[in-house]
C-alpha cells in the first residue's frame, strides 16, 4: 500500500475516533499528515497549533498510527515549514490560547485563509450559491453590505471555502489587516482556555481587535451560555466599531433560537445568504475542477456521470474522484463510463436518502404555508391546487411509491390526478410560470428549488 493510501486510512480512522467535525476543525484546517514508511509526521501551522494538537490529540494520533502501522509506527509532531503556512505569532500570546491566535500576515499570504482551495476564484458559482457568492466578492473588496454577513446552509456546499476566500482576498488587497477565522469549537476552546489561564483580556484583544472576523459552525453555540455571552460582547464590539463580521451555519438564523432572543435580534440585523445543495449544471464544473485539481482525466460522459449519481456537495464528489483515480490504478486503465458506473454505485446509494411521502408533504406544508390537512382536502384554489401538484410530483420524482399510493396519501381518489398533475408541472416548468409561494410570485423553477433543498434536510 502507497504512503498515499495509509494516509488516506489513518485519516479516515482518526475522523471516526475523534469526530469528523474535529478531525476537520483541527487535522485537515490547521495542520497537514504526511506519511514516511512507518512515520507519520503532523505538519502542525505554528507553534501554538503544533503544542495544542500535541497536548490534545497525541494519544489518539498514536494509537490509530500503531493501528495502522503496526509496533514499528512512529509519530512526530513538527511546525510546518512550507512557505503557504509561514506565520508570525505575537509573543504575548499563552500556548493555552491557540484558538484565538490571529494571523498576521507577512505578505499577502494568510496563513489561515490560504489553505487549498480557499480562493474566491477557485469557488464555482452556480443559482444554488450565486447571492452568498456575490456577498463574499463584495466583503471580501471592503464593501460592507451589512455586518454581520451571514452564509447559511447545508454541509458541504461551500460556506467555510467563502469564508476563506474572504479572509484571503481580504488580507491579499490589504497587508499588515489583522483578520480572524475561528470555528465554533475553537472559540468555545479558546475563550474557556483564556479564563483558566487568567488569559481573558488576551482573547478579547485578538477577536475584538480583527478587522475582520469569520466564525464557522454557528450552530454549535447553543447551551454554551457564558459562550455566548462573550460572544454577544464580541459582535457588540465589533459592530459598534463598523468592523466585518461573517458567519456561517448550517441553519437558518430562524432555526437558531438556542441562541437567545439578544444575539438574535443582532444576526436578524444583518444579511443572510443561503446556499443550497449544488445543482446538476454547478456539481458537473465541480466535478471538472476536482478532476484538473487532482490529474485525473476524465471525460465528458465521466463527468456526466458523476455529477448524476453524486447529488450531494463537493466533498462528495471529491470523494467519488478519489474512489475512480484509485480503481483506474487497480485496474491499470482508463477511467471508462462503465468502470465509474460500477465504482460510484455504491456512493450513489450511500449519498441519496430514502425520501417518504410525509417528508414530501412537511417541506412542502413548509414553503407554501399550508397546513397537512388543507393539502388533502379537495379544495381546488389556486392556493392549495399549486402546492399539492407540486407534492405529487416530487412524490412521484424522490419516492417509489406508485402513483395510486402518492394519490391516497394526498388526499385523491384516482391515480390519473396525480398523472395530470405531474403532466401540469412539467408544462409550468417548461413555459416557465410563475407560481405563488408566500404571499409572493416566483418561477415554478425556483419553488422547485426550495422544496429539493428543504427536502434534503428534511
Amino acid at each position: 500500500m502507497e504512503d498515499s493510501e495509509v494516509a488516506s486510512a489513518f485519516s479516515t480512522q482518526l475522523a471516526d475516533r475523534i469526530g469528523q467535525r474535529r478531525f476537520d476543525t483541527w487535522f485537515r484546517d490547521q495542520a497537514r499528515l504526511c506519511v514516511c514508511g512507518s512515520a507519520l509526521t503532523v505538519h502542525a501551522a505554528n507553534l501554538l497549533v503544533c503544542e495544542w494538537l500535541r497536548n490534545h490529540f497525541a494519544k489518539d494520533v498514536r494509537e490509530c498510527w500503531l493501528a495502522i502501522a503496526g509496533a514499528g509506527g512512529r509519530v512526530e509532531f513538527e511546525i510546518d515549514s512550507e512557505p503557504e503556512a509561514a506565520v508570525e505569532v505575537p509573543s504575548q500570546v499563552a500556548p493555552q490560547s491557540v484558538a484565538e491566535v490571529s494571523v498576521r500576515s507577512r505578505g499577502p499570504v494568510d496563513a489561515v485563509a490560504s489553505r487549498r482551495n480557499a480562493s474566491l476564484a477557485e469557488f464555482v458559482v452556480g443559482a444554488s450559491n450565486e447571492c452568498a457568492f456575490r456577498a463574499a466578492e463584495l466583503t471580501a473588496r471592503g464593501r460592507q453590505l451589512a455586518s454581520p454577513l451571514i452564509l447559511c446552509g447545508p454541509t458541504g456546499v461551500g460556506k467555510t471555502h467563502l469564508l476563506r476566500g474572504i479572509l484571503q482576498e481580504y488580507r491579499r488587497t490589504r497587508p499588515g489587516t489583522t483578520v480572524l477565522y475561528l470555528t465554533a469549537e475553537q472559540f468555545t476552546t479558546g475563550f474557556v482556555e483564556a479564563l483558566r489561564g487568567s488569559g481573558l483580556p488576551s482573547f478579547r484583544q485578538k477577536c475584538r481587535g480583527a478587522e475582520l472576523l469569520a466564525i464557522d459552525d454557528l450552530q454549535f453555540f447553543p447551551g454554551k451560555r457564558r459562550t455566548l455571552e462573550e460572544l454577544l460582547y464580541t459582535l457588540d464590539t465589533l459592530m459598534a466599531d463598523g468592523r466585518q463580521i461573517v458567519l456561517a451555519s448550517d441553519r437558518r438564523v430562524s432555526e437558531l433560537r438556542a441562541l437567545g432572543p439578544e444575539l438574535i435580534s443582532r444576526l436578524s440585523g444583518g444579511l443572510t445568504c443561503e446556499l443550497t445543495a449544488p445543482e446538476f449544471v454547478t456539481r458537473r464544473e465541480i466535478v471538472r475542477r476536482l478532476a484538473a485539481e487532482a490529474g485525473v482525466a476524465v471525460t465528458d460522459d465521466v463527468v456526466t456521470l458523476i455529477a448524476t449519481q453524486i447529488t450531494a456537495g463537493a466533498r462528495e464528489l471529491r470523494g467519488a474522484i478519489h474512489r475512480l483515480r484509485a480503481m483506474s490504478e487497480v485496474f491499470s486503465g482508463p477511467i471508462s463510463p462503465e468502470l465509474a458506473e460500477r465504482g460510484l454505485s455504491d456512493l450513489a446509494r450511500q449519498n441519496s436518502r430514502n425520501v417518504r411521502l410525509a417528508d414530501v408533504q412537511k417541506v412542502v406544508c413548509e414553503v407554501f404555508g399550508v397546513e397537512p390537512a388543507q393539502l388533502r382536502s379537495v379544495r381546488k384554489g389556486r392556493s392549495l391546487a399549486e402546492p399539492r401538484m407540486l407534492a405529487m410530483w416530487l412524490a412521484r420524482k424522490y419516492t417509489r411509491a406508485p402513483w395510486s399510493e402518492i394519490g391516497e396519501y394526498f388526499g385523491r381518489s384516482s391515480h390519473s390526478t396525480v398523472i395530470s398533475a405531474n403532466k401540469r408541472v412539467e408544462k409550468m416548468i417548461s413555459e416557465q410560470a410563475r407560481i405563488g409561494v408566500a404571499n409572493q410570485t416566483c418561477e415554478v423553477d425556483e419553488a422547485i428549488r426550495q422544496l429539493e433543498s428543504a427536502l434534503r434536510t428534511a
